[in-house]
């Protein structure tokens, strides 16, 4: 997956050395709204435990799915989640040298009482059957909150001088496009199986939908 010269490995060089040349011009400095320092308080706690969340539920996927292609797709979109969160806490870890609350996110999130909502969302969907995962996360989760989510944030982060931020945020992004590619196959597959999978799928998108 990330061997060199591939296209997963020239898109790590390039962030980390974003993320190096930030780190070196203190770009703390240049953030033009000390509020953003919050949004990304909200994005470590809120955010990035979904992405590990995503990477555990999809390696369980995998070894459910019995269909070699099924299995190495959820393979494929377990690694990319595990590195999304590795990268938003190496990218974010720079600040929390020179701002409080950025320490243990982890912590936070098992114990704050917003962060609920999304954590419960993926614990119930890792606790239902591979295919209403994959029906949950990869259509209705990343369809709907990762374009509400990263394309605006990232707007945000340029606004505030923060291109590490910005470019860990187009890295994932451009994943995202893949996944939600196997969200609408996963969908599509079921569908075409038998007629009977059809109100099946519609009460998994009216329950993960909204």
């Amino acid at each position: 997956v990330d061997s060199r010269g591939s296209p997963q490995a020239e898109k790590e060089k390039k962030l980390y050395a974003i993320v190096d040349a930030f780190q070196q011009n203190n770009g703390q400095f240049n953030v033009t709204d000390a509020r953003y320092i919050n949004t990304l308080k909200l994005f470590l706690t809120g955010v990035s435990p979904l992405e590990y969340a995503a990477h555990r539920g999809f390696a369980m996927a995998g070894r459910n799915f019995r269909g070699t292609s099924a299995r190495i797709a959820a393979q494929m979109q377990a690694i990319d989640e595990l590195r999304h969160a590795q990268t938003q806490a190496h990218t974010i870890s720079h600040y929390n040298k020179f701002f409080n609350g950025l320490h243990d996110y982890t912590h936070m999130h098992d114990r704050v009482w917003y962060l609920s909502v999304p954590k419960s969302y993926f614990e119930d969907a890792m606790s239902a059957g591979p295919f209403e995962f994959v029906t949950a996360i990869s259509f209705s989760f990343e369809y709907v909150l990762t374009n509400l989510l990263f394309m605006p944030f990232m707007s945000g982060a340029a606004y505030n001088g923060d291109m590490a931020t910005v470019t860990f945020g187009f890295s994932a992004q451009s994943d995202e496009s893949r996944h939600m590619t196997l969200g609408l196959e996963v969908v599509k597959f079921i569908l075409e199986q038998d007629p009977g999978n059809v109100p099946i799928v519609q009460k998994w998108l009216d329950k993960w939908f909204w």
